[in-house]
């Protein structure tokens, strides 16, 4: 049987070996040393809960449309709020400027520090801008609902062939979190794939593709909203 692994493990403390894998919700990094080490990683629930202090989580609570979530395993961190008003769509971009917030979570809680996402998250810098696109310019959620099918039929098929035995190992990636919120309806799921790049639009599902292309339009035209400053 071919054995898929997902790139975060479901465990606390890992095998310091020459893999860098995540397995089942729990990112770990394992490096090569001469010598046989083990160290604990942070868990799942603080490095979302950071992630939700930071990027303001709990002040947007239901105030929007689509909160798109990206957790690379290298880059920093990064989300977009995005709110359609009567005749302009409000997105707010957070990026962490500390670099990969789940790295130097681990690093501080191999430092002795203890795992409390409230403090830890005081030592976190995020950088947040703003914009508003007139609605005409833009139709996000046209692709997004066309994306949706194409994705869960690729889903069926990797269930039906991790069914026969057969999967595929996934080696660093990116985390992919969508939030839906309209008329009382609320949906929200997270997938596993490519990492994210501000080369091309990256992504084997092509929801993930919609959301990366989302994220570097909103990029360009925040670059481009600066510019005209």
């Amino acid at each position: 049987m071919n054995l898929q692994i997902w790139p975060r493990l479901g465990l606390s403390t890992i095998v310091i070996l020459s893999l860098h894998l995540n397995v089942g919700g729990v990112r770990t990094h394992v490096f090569a040393q001469d010598a046989l080490n083990s160290y604990e990683v942070i868990s799942h629930k603080t490095h979302e809960r950071v992630l939700d202090i930071v990027f303001e989580q709990d002040r947007v609570k239901w105030d929007y449309d689509l909160v798109l979530r990206f957790e690379p395993t290298f880059a920093p961190e990064s989300q977009i709020v995005i709110k359609r008003r009567v005749d302009k769509t409000e997105v707010v971009e957070y990026t962490s400027v500390s670099g990969n917030i789940y790295r130097k979570l681990n690093s501080w809680k191999a430092n002795g520090r203890m795992e409390d996402a409230v403090e830890m998250a005081k030592l976190i810098q995020v950088k947040k801008r703003l914009i508003e696109i007139p609605n005409d310019e833009i139709d996000w959620r046209r692709g997004l609902v066309e994306s949706i099918g194409p994705s869960m039929k690729v889903l069926e098929e990797r269930r039906l062939q991790y069914e026969k035995g057969v999967g595929a190992i996934a080696l660093d990636g990116t985390f992919y979190s969508l939030c839906y919120n309209q008329v009382g309806s609320h949906l929200s799921f997270t997938l596993l794939d490519q990492e994210i790049s501000d080369r091309e639009v990256t992504g084997e599902l092509q929801l993930v593709r919609w959301m990366n292309t989302v994220r570097r339009d909103v990029g360009k035209r925040l670059v481009s909203n600066m510019n005209r400053r």
